[in-house]
Order: structure tokens, then C-alpha cells, then sequence
């Protein structure tokens, strides 16, 4: 998938041949002279007079505008595909960015758990679309569909990360409770040809629902020594339990998935004010309170609750039994995406680092994941999301973001994940890497179905 743009030359106009002079049989004056040299021996008004070397130049300046305009449309700023059949358009898909260098670092970066979960989820995006809750039939004869022989790229990636000791959580963690949860989607899938993984995933499970602490209102900690909730925990452990409650063939874990969506929205989310609809960092009793709007954090939590939203409609017995369910997620991520469009008022036209506070630069990796939340609401959702308000609003931002990609991938200036409240960007986030190619393949499956034009 490299993105080298090919090379158009331009065409090279050739100076005009210069004609003899016809020698004069009538003696002039130095008067005479100034006058034939002041005026052409041909009317400009009427092309069909002119020399044959200039009635060419027209055309050649016709021809490099238009191979010009050719090139900038093509290799600069529109995609190019085949839209004979979905396959065909993902297959011939021009991205516009460098996304082989984009996924060697979304391979390389990671070192937390969170990273390595949602490094599977954006490779699986990108590289196999027909094996996420996004696709047009997730669940074919209403199951998780069996791994071929050659496990997909992004499963084969994170394999080793995941740990099938018996220990109650998928991954060594003693500060958060959530974000081992993000290896839950990558177990379940390699428990389908190994049940070392399928156990592991039910371990993962229990300590969620069983053992992990909660919050006054019953939500889930993201953290272990404090009830806590953060708005990231949303694109964490929801959109595990809401599969496992597929491979499971258990409605009560899908409605568990919502329930959480629910009661994070119902302490994080602004309720006045030009942030009404967004959702505060952090919330709870340590020093990292954190009432601001994380971009980045509302981004996780907008496209944690489009994977439950995608898993509930994608699943047969719970798109049938959970309508309501379904509009309030529509409602809730178009809650988060009003208020992002709300506060865009950044002369970069990226999102600030913290939305509604003008103090904050613009930043890339928040709003590469908004966007990519708005071109899949677009597609789960057209009739609400497939509106110019959205759309329109989601490919400025994504041009605003893949301008800003460099040669090896990577695109600035972006927060550092560890140190969100840091006003120093840095290079390499890991994170950053796998949102880039989830707007990517979210912009690609967009156009693809056909929703976006």
C-alpha cells in the first residue's frame, strides 16, 4: 500500500521557430522602420493569421493546466478506486498518505496494553474490514466468523501480547482496570481455532462484571485503586463485553456493554455551555481529576460507543430486541461530534488539544479519531450522519490531518498520550499511529458503501 505519487511530467513548450526575413525591394526610411517594428504583421484578433508556432502555445498551456489540475486532484486531494464492486474500491483505494509507513509504526510504537488493543483494532480496520463489528455482515449465521489457516495481520501482531496463564486479566496491569479489556476483541477472535483465548476472554469478563471497583453509580473503574472513570475507558472493555456477549450468544452482555455507555455519559458529559454534549476527561477522587475536554479522550469514548452501536445492529437477535438502544448511542455520539464542530475554531482546522479552550494548539490525533467516528456513523447511520453538517465537516478535518503526515507516517503536531495536559507535542505516539489508520479505512469503507462521495 505504499503512496509514492507517480510523476506527471509537464509539457515543455518549445520557443516558436524563428521565420527570415522576407528582404524588401522598397527603401525605407529610419521612420518607416520604428513603425513596421511597433506593429505585428498579423491581426491578434484573429488566431487563424497567426504563425503556426503560436497557434500551438494555446493549446500547450491548456494541456499543462489541465495535466497540473490532474495531478492535484488525483494524487493530492481526492481518492482513486474502483467502484465496480466494494472489494474492487478497497483493493484500488488511494489513501493520500503514506499508510505503509503509518502501519510500520503502529506496528513499532506500542508498549501498553491500551496501545497493543487498539493497534489490533486499527490494523483489522484497515487491513481486514470484513472481519470487524464495521462490516456490512459482521456476524455471518449470527456468529464470530471462524480464523482461515493465516490469521490476519493485526490478530498475528498483538498474539503474543496476550497472556492465557490463567491470571484473571488479559494483560499485566496494576494501575488501570480497563485497559487490558482492549485485548479482549483480538481473544475472542483467536479463541474461534484456540480456546486458550476464549478462556482468557472469560477471565477478562468476569473481572470486569465481578471484581473490578465501580463508581458511585455503578460504572466500571478505569482504575484499580480508586474508583475512577476516564472518558478513554469507553474504547476499552464496552466494545469487549458487547462481542463477548455475541460469541457468548448472551444478550445480557450486550446490554451490560450499553449499560456502561450509559452511566460514563451520565458523569462525564458536559451539560451546558457552548461544550454541551462533550464529555470531561476524568472524573473521580485522585490528584489526575480532570474536568477539561480531552479531544482525544472524547474521541475514544465517541468511538468505543460506534463499536457497541455497530456490534448491537450488526448482531441479529439484538438489532431486533435493542431499537432503543441503538438511537440513544446515535444520539450520544452525535452529542460528542456537535459539540467537537461546536468548538472548531482553530485556524489550523484541526481540533485543539482541549476543545472550547482557545489556549490549546491544534492537534492531530484527536481529530483524526472524531473523524473517523463521523465517517462511521455516516455509513451505520446515513440518514443522520451522512448530512453535509458531518460529512463536509469530516473531510476538512481529515485533509487537515493527513496534510500533516511526513514520509515516515507520522503526523504533527500530536499530544503526548502519557502527558495529555503537556503543551510540548511530540513525534511518535503510538496511539496517534492507529487513529491515522482508522480514519483511513473509515474514510475508504465511506466511500466504498457509497455514503461518501
Amino acid at each position: 500500500m505504499s503512496e509514492n505519487s507517480e510523476t506527471i511530467p509537464l509539457l515543455r513548450q518549445r520557443r516558436p521557430t524563428e521565420e527570415p526575413e522576407e528582404p524588401s525591394s522598397l527603401a525605407t526610411t529610419p521612420k518607416d522602420d520604428a513603425k513596421v517594428s511597433s506593429q505585428p504583421e498579423f491581426p491578434w484578433s484573429n488566431p487563424l493569421t497567426w504563425p503556426a508556432s503560436l497557434q500551438l502555445a494555446p493549446i500547450a498551456a491548456i494541456l499543462v493546466t489541465v495535466f497540473s489540475a490532474i495531478y492535484w486532484n488525483h494524487y493530492t486531494s481526492q481518492p482513486s478506486y474502483n467502484t465496480v464492486s466494494p472489494k474492487k474500491c478497497r483493493d484500488t483505494f488511494h489513501f493520500t498518505f503514506h499508510v505503509q509507513a503509518t502501519l510500520d509504526q503502529a506496528r513499532r510504537l506500542p508498549s501498553h496494553s491500551w496501545e497493543y488493543g487498539i493497534g489490533a483494532e486499527a490494523m483489522l480496520e484497515l487491513l481486514d474490514p470484513l472481519r470487524t463489528v464495521f462490516a456490512s455482515e459482521p456476524f455471518p449465521a449470527d456468529k464470530i466468523p471462524a480464523l482461515r489457516a493465516q490469521k490476519p495481520k493485526g490478530i498475528e501482531w498483538v498474539q503474543r501480547h496476550i497472556r492465557t496463564n490463567g491470571e484473571p486479566t488479559l494483560y499485566i496491569d496494576t494501575w488501570g482496570v480497563s485497559d487490558s479489556a482492549s485485548l479482549g476483541v483480538p481473544a475472542i477472535m483467536l479463541g474461534q481455532s484456540d480456546v486458550q483465548y476464549l478462556q482468557s476472554a472469560m477471565r477478562q469478563k468476569d473481572y470486569l462484571i465481578k471484581q473490578a471497583p465501580r463508581y458511585s453509580n455503578g460504572a466500571i473503574s478505569h482504575r484499580t485503586e480508586v474508583a475512577e472513570l476516564w472518558s478513554d475507558a469507553i474504547s476499552m472493555f464496552p466494545p469487549f463485553l458487547a462481542l463477548y456477549g455475541v460469541v457468548s450468544n448472551d444478550l445480557e452482555y450486550i446490554r451490560e456493554a450499553f449499560e456502561q455507555c450509559r452511566l460514563y455519559r451520565e458523569v462525564l458529559r458536559v451539560a451546558s455551555g457552548p461544550k454541551q454534549g462533550l464529555w470531561k476527561h476524568i472524573v473521580g477522587p485522585s490528584e489526575m481529576a480532570d474536568e477539561g475536554v480531552w479531544s482525544t479522550g472524547a474521541a475514544w469514548a465517541a468511538h468505543g460507543m460506534a463499536r457497541v452501536r455497530a456490534t448491537i445492529s450488526g448482531w441479529r437477535p439484538s438489532n431486533s430486541s435493542m431499537t432503543s438502544e441503538i438511537a440513544l448511542l446515535d444520539e450520544w455520539i452525535g452529542e460528542i461530534l456537535d459539540g467537537a464542530i461546536r468548538t472548531d475554531d482553530d485556524d489550523s482546522l484541526l481540533l485543539r488539544n482541549y476543545l472550547g479552550d482557545s489556549e490549546w494548539f491544534g492537534e492531530t490525533s484527536g481529530t483524526a479519531l472524531l473523524a473517523a467516528t463521523a465517517y462511521r456513523m455516516a455509513v451505520l447511520n446515513p440518514t443522520t450522519f451522512s448530512q453535509p453538517r458531518y460529512l463536509h465537516w469530516a473531510h476538512q478535518k481529515r485533509r487537515a490531518v493527513l496534510e500533516r503526515v511526513d514520509k515516515d507516517g507520522l503526523a504533527s503536531p500530536t499530544v503526548n498520550p502519557l502527558k495529555h495536559g503537556s503543551r510540548e507535542p511530540i513525534r511518535e505516539s503510538p496511539e496517534g499511529a492507529s487513529f491515522l489508520l482508522m480514519l483511513g479505512a473509515a474514510w475508504r469503507d465511506c466511500v466504498c458503501s457509497e455514503v461518501c462521495v
